[in-house]
């Protein structure tokens, strides 16, 4: 049976600044191309007004003003010249609520039906509290057609705290097809690999403490992903670095390479939705230390890795001793891993998924779609 042809308006952030879900929309832009039926138009929603560091609460409420006036603009105009069969709004919460709820009444006003795609993991603390974010994204979520949630325990609490949006659980993703293979490892050191950006939120901080405490025998440390060099300063001063090296932010694909030859992949952050980072160490089948955060313990569940409490060098410290000391440990891990990722988590499997949702909520053959 032939298919009514899709057109998706994917409201989403595309590199620079490289992060997780900007990746995610190349990604998804990516396999649209290879796929029949599917056509994605990005709107651009990338915060290109601000440093990794510019945090101040007047610095994101000016450029977020700009930035939510820049984005309402360009998606009337991009509804008012071409049909889109939905429109699929990713959202990292905090300020970008507002453009949210803006959105949400452009799509209402051109006619389109939207899907809300809530890609963090802070939702269980937010939920049944008063504070103005909540308020604003469960506006949003009773005015979407579905809302997309990535981790149980999101699912479980918008469920709880707003059971009329049609909550949808579906995964991130990775493009298996797209990460290297027998990329070897270095001769004469074992490496422990972060990659993110270089912020106190990722827990890097935690790490340099923790890692330059231990002092692994025949490890290094490597810190791939952008920072201020302000930043570094601070985080090394008083430490000796001999075996830790800030890479900067790298090519995505330099940066799988890093991931694939590395002995182990640590991820300490403070918040997490669904992390890239998590899942494509996993399909690369390395092992994994990452906080117990956002999805992270669902990923790693039944031995796929091990969790530490956030916030907490001591617990990290732990945590690393355990697994660089442990070459069985890790390899068990590693496999656990690897088959999880590629059960679960391929991008075939998502992208069937969000299809489905597309096609449900702009009514074009999605009883066909949800079956296949």
């Amino acid at each position: 049976m032939t298919q009514e042809p899709l057109n998706i308006c994917l409201v989403a952030p595309l590199p620079p600044p490289y992060g997780g879900i900007a990746h995610w929309t190349q990604m998804m832009l990516r396999h649209a191309s290879t796929v029949d039926g599917v056509q994605l138009a990005v709107i651009n929603t990338a915060p290109t007004w601000r440093s990794i560091h510019a945090n101040g609460l007047m610095v994101r409420a000016f450029g977020g003003a700009l930035q939510l006036l820049r984005d309402c603009v360009r998606i009337a105009k991009t509804l008012s010249g071409r049909r889109f069969d939905a429109i699929h709004l990713t959202t990292s919460g905090h300020l970008a609520a507002l453009r949210d709820l803006a959105v949400s009444y452009l799509a209402g006003w051109f006619g389109v039906g939207l899907v809300y795609h809530v890609r963090f993991g802070r939702i269980p603390s937010l939920a049944g509290g008063r504070s103005l974010e909540w308020r604003l994204i469960r506006r949003v979520m009773r005015r979407a057609a579905a809302v997309i949630l990535i981790d149980a325990a999101t699912f479980e609490a918008v469920r709880r705290a707003e059971p009329r949006a049609n909550a949808v659980l579906v995964p991130n993703c990775v493009d298996t097809d797209a990460l290297p293979r027998g990329v070897p490892g270095e001769q004469g050191v074992k490496v422990a690999l972060f990659l993110g950006w270089v912020v106190p939120t990722k827990g890097v901080g935690e790490l340099v403490e923790a890692w330059t405490r231990l002092n692994p025998l025949g490890w290094r440390l490597d810190i791939v992903g952008p920072f201020d060099e302000v930043y570094r300063d601070a985080l090394l001063a008083g430490r000796t670095a001999a075996n830790l090296r800030f890479l900067g932010q790298l090519p995505h694909e330099e940066a799988m390479k890093h991931m694939a030859a590395c002995d182990l992949f640590v991820l300490p952050s403070y918040t997490e939705g669904f992390p890239n980072a998590v899942v494509e160490a996993m399909a690369l089948g390395r092992p994994i230390i990452a906080t117990d955060v956002g999805a992270i313990p669902e990923m790693l569940a039944d031995g796929a890795g091990v969790l530490v409490k956030s916030r907490d060098a001591d617990a990290l410290a732990e945590g690393l001793t355990r697994v660089v000391g442990d070459e069985g440990l890790r390899d068990r891990m590693a496999g656990r891993a690897l088959e999880k990722a590629h059960r679960l988590y391929t991008i075939n499997v998502v992208f069937r998924a969000y299809e489905g949702i597309w096609r449900s909520v702009s009514g074009v053959d999605a009883m066909d779609s949800m079956e296949r």
